[in-house]
């Protein structure tokens, strides 16, 4: 495989409860990278405590005292997933057909499954078709209140994640073994939390990006993959790093799992599981306490911290990661370039700012500067314009033209069973 299909980085995942916090210790569940089919871990630096490896991935369970920062540092290597191959896992279990937390399917799933698929039997192409109509079915918007697949649905927006649930919640109703994943993107130039899926199409697992079937004209040369909504289904950037799979993981700490200071942190509405305090119990599926999804550390808080202006930036931020040591790091695409400087315009200004400082403390290089600065507020305004592509797909008013325009060429176009179509 040639350079630019694999990518090579250090990653440190860091979590620090304490403003959240005032327990003498903590049982916290790590999330820890593994070799599979996306990724290889070359070295692993992660706490002492107990090795959990399943289905869902790897994590351990750690007891984290008062004051200390639970770190794992790991050096991967990804790579890209072209068109056609499968991923080296093994074949579906129960948990990739079943109901879970987040994915419980109610009529309006089933519908939209049926009328998605309808008159295309070949199993490939089915995957195809509900991840077109979970990319449709959304607009990108950050869910702080609830999250799940009948949830989303309704309400018809949700992040990365929703758009996941949903799609394996499609999936799962017409009996194709489908599962959330939840990781990291690790590119330098755009490192974020992500979830996407994994389908299985009857001879192997294929990446899906539901995501990036709806925003991939935008985000895929940023992340040097193609920009057809096709391009996202069974193929998949290089720069994808695994945490964890499912919903609904056991939670292993000591305890029923739900502490008395539930309802006192950070609260959401997850479907399955009702209200959830994060990070301060583990609520109960089919009897047991489980974690809703692990991408981030998990533990159940019962003496909560009191708030104060000192604690506020931990309170903020438990929970981050870094990049280091990439082996590249800029996109291949140079239009990409000027979608970095519109995605990060403070950086740019800061950037200005001390250009514009500098021309007055060392006028010599001052043509080179003012150069630098016209380029950069050039960059950030072909960006803005390309942006623009971006701020359509997440609007509301966009997403009911385009349904209207689909409902009105439906009937007269065919089914093409070998394409994700595109959206308008």
């Amino acid at each position: 495989m040639s350079a630019p299909d694999r990518f090579a980085c250090t990653v440190t995942l860091r979590f620090d409860p304490w403003g959240l916090a005032a327990d003498d210790a903590l049982d916290v569940l790590l999330p820890l990278p593994a070799d599979d089919g996306y990724q290889r871990v070359l070295h692993l630096d992660a706490p002492p405590g107990r090795d959990i490896a399943d289905a869902h991935g790897r994590r351990r369970l750690i007891r984290l005292e008062r004051g200390r920062v639970a770190s794992v540092t790991a050096r991967i290597e990804t790579r890209r997933i072209v068109a056609g191959a499968h991923l080296d896992l093994p074949p579906p279990g129960p948990a990739d057909l079943d109901a879970a937390p987040l994915i419980v399917p109610d009529d309006a799933v089933r519908t939209l499954a049926a009328r998605s698929t309808a008159g295309v039997d070949e199993p490939g192409a089915r995957i195809a078709e509900l991840a077109r109509a979970a990319a449709a079915a959304l607009r990108y918007r950050y869910p702080r209140e609830g999250r799940g697949a009948a949830l989303s649905l309704d309400r018809g927006w949700g992040d990365c994640g929703e758009y996941a649930f949903v799609f394996v919640a499609l999936c799962r109703v017409l009996g194709i073994p489908a599962r959330p994943v939840f990781g990291l993107i690790t590119a330098p130039w755009m490192a974020t939390p992500h979830a996407w899926a994994e389908a299985w199409d009857g001879v192997g697992w294929q990446p899906v990006d539901p995501n990036l079937v709806r925003e991939g004209a935008y985000l895929g040369p940023i992340l040097d993959t193609g920009t057809r909504a096709q391009d996202h289904v069974g193929a998949l950037d290089p720069y994808r790093l695994v945490l964890s799979r499912h919903t609904g993981l056991p939670w292993p700490g000591d305890g029923e799992g739900v502490a008395a200071t539930a309802g006192r942190g950070p609260t959401a509405a997850l479907d399955g599981l009702g209200r959830v305090t994060f990070w301060h119990e583990a609520p109960r599926w089919g009897g047991r306490p489980v974690v809703p999804f692990l991408q981030m550390p998990w533990t159940v808080i019962r003496r909560p911290a009191t708030a104060g202006a000192w604690s506020l930036p931990r309170r903020a931020s438990p929970w981050r990661f870094a990049v280091r040591r990439p082996s590249r790091r800029l996109p291949r695409d140079p239009l990409a370039l000027a979608d970095l400087v519109a995605l990060h315009p403070a950086k740019g200004m800061a950037v200005t700012a001390a250009a514009t400082l500098a021309l007055h403390l060392a006028p010599a290089p001052a043509p080179l500067e003012s150069g630098a600065i016209w380029l950069w507020l050039g960059l950030l305004l072909i960006g803005t314009l390309r942006q623009l592509r971006l701020v359509r797909l997440r609007s509301a008013t966009w997403m009911r033209v385009a349904a209207a325009l689909r409902a009105r060429r439906r009937p007269s176009r065919p089914r093409d069973p070998g394409r994700v179509r595109e959206d308008p």
